[in-house]
């Protein structure tokens, strides 16, 4: 069976578009009934949008398990399509949510979890006591969103974007260095001998050290592709481990190899047509004043 793309999903004459989200929601919480919970649904009502939704594609989404629904292969491969359907729809809300030319209503932001748990917050309460009237929504990941969709309406990102309908404001680079909490006992100074908080299964930062000529830790104390984990064990001295140096000063941590510097590109990226209204325009060039202060 060929699988719908975004595209063909949307010229789909679907009876209700109410079909997608209760679709993207029995998707991303594994049943009915979580799906009603999230939706603010009766569970018979998302029961009947999925059943529909069946009947008009032709074909079984969903197969009984038993701690759930299980998708099947075409509800696995339709997931994206409606997760960007439902980046569109929040996006004409957003647009419609205030006039272009006001600095009011809602902006979204999308940014690295670590931007977005340590520097986002003082940098949006700086530009919320210029424009009291704006309100932010903020993405939290560290994959690549499309900004062409709408998934947000800026992005900060550390690496170039390729579209073309996409304006981007190159910023300083940012400094990343290894650092550890100041209570952490260090054996000397090797960091081969240090206790190490590194990735898992991303396997970026001990190939990044390697690189730069440094000797593999022959303890790694933790392991987590989550920056805010890795982080956060730094932080109660765990082990050594990756941080912005900036964010470093502002936690108290202690920078050690201060030899090994890696310089992160930093981009401010904003759909061309997002950028002609005004609340958006003013949030992107208070980031772009303001960000570089911060990492």
């Amino acid at each position: 069976m060929r699988t719908p793309s975004y595209h063909n999903l949307m010229s789909i004459p679907f009876s209700s578009l109410d079909l997608i989200p209760s679709f993207h929601a029995v998707m991303t919480h594994g049943s009915l009934s979580a799906a009603a919970r999230a939706l603010r649904l009766a569970q018979p009502t998302v029961r009947r949008h999925i059943e529909a939704l069946e009947a008009e594609l032709g074909a079984q989404l969903f197969t009984r398990a038993a701690n759930g629904l299980s998708p099947t292969e075409l509800a696995q491969n339709l997931l994206p399509a409606a997760a960007a359907v439902l980046e569109e729809a929040a996006a004409l809300h957003r647009i419609a949510s205030a006039t272009k030319d006001a600095v009011a209503g809602v902006v979204r932001i999308t940014t690295s979890r670590v931007v977005a748990g340590y520097v986002l917050p003082d940098l949006l309460v700086a530009i919320a006591k210029t424009a009291p009237d704006l309100r932010f929504e903020v993405l939290a990941s560290d994959s690549t969103e499309n900004l062409l969709r709408r998934a947000a309406d800026i992005g900060i990102r550390f690496a170039q974007p390729t579209q073309n309908a996409l304006i981007a404001k190159r910023l300083a680079d940012v400094e990343v260095g290894l650092f550890a909490a100041a209570s952490l006992p260090l054996p000397g100074p090797r960091v081969e001998d240090m206790p190490f908080v590194a990735d898992d299964r991303d396997n970026i930062i001990l190939p990044a050290m390697a690189a730069a000529g440094m000797a593999v830790p022959k303890t790694i104390a933790l392991r987590s592709d989550d920056p805010l984990v890795q982080l956060a064990h730094v932080q109660a001295g765990l082990g050594v481990g990756v941080c912005q140096v900036k964010l470093a000063a502002r936690l108290g941590l202690v920078r050690v190899a201060p030899d090994f510097r890696h310089m992160m590109p930093c981009w401010l990226v904003v759909h061309e047509d997002q950028a002609r209204i005004r609340r958006i325009a003013h949030v992107f060039d208070a980031i772009k004043r303001h960000l570089p202060q911060l990492i």
